[in-house]
């Protein structure tokens, strides 16, 4: 027979429920950065493979700030972060208008991100609107869904 087990799991420094709002989070995050991982080994280009890898241990960082412990998601990221918006929206060119997500298979891969994204984003709104926070984790992960936009309409607008 099974001991029922209490819903609790550790942060740093102390135990919280599985249902609290930053477990949501590391869930959706550590979700996420799974995604990017897999969609760099469907990306040819090796400096966005690089690019994106980078994100993925910028979101380990974010989870680690968030439950505690060391590290810390500042200015300096979020300024490279929007280098690389502007980089891929001006490969992608002018906006043309509203885009059917995922029109090709690596455009739909890119699109699945994104939604990924928006996702860890709504979660970390929860964070913060219960225990406070960061707003550069915030709008991090905000532009994050404007990169992953900006390069799956590379794909999907060729």
């Amino acid at each position: 027979m099974l001991k029922e087990q209490p819903l609790v799991t550790d942060v740093i420094g102390d135990k919280t429920t599985k249902t609290d709002v930053r477990v949501e989070f590391f869930g959706a995050t550590d979700e996420l950065s799974a995604f990017i991982m897999n969609l760099t080994h469907h990306i040819e280009d090796v400096k966005l493979q690089m690019e994106l890898k980078k994100i993925v241990n910028l979101l380990s960082v974010m989870m680690a700030e968030v439950a505690g412990g060391f590290g810390h998601i500042g200015q300096k990221h979020l300024d490279e972060l929007l280098e690389l918006v502007e980089k891929y929206e001006k490969i992608a060119g002018p906006f043309k208008g509203f885009v059917v997500p995922g029109t090709t298979l690596m455009g739909s891969r890119v699109h699945i991100v994104r939604t990924v994204t928006r996702r860890a984003e709504l979660a970390y709104a929860r964070v913060y609107e219960k225990y406070g926070g960061s707003g550069y984790i915030f709008e991090y992960l905000n532009k994050m869904s404007t990169l992953f936009y900006a390069i799956a309409r590379i794909y999907d607008e060729k």
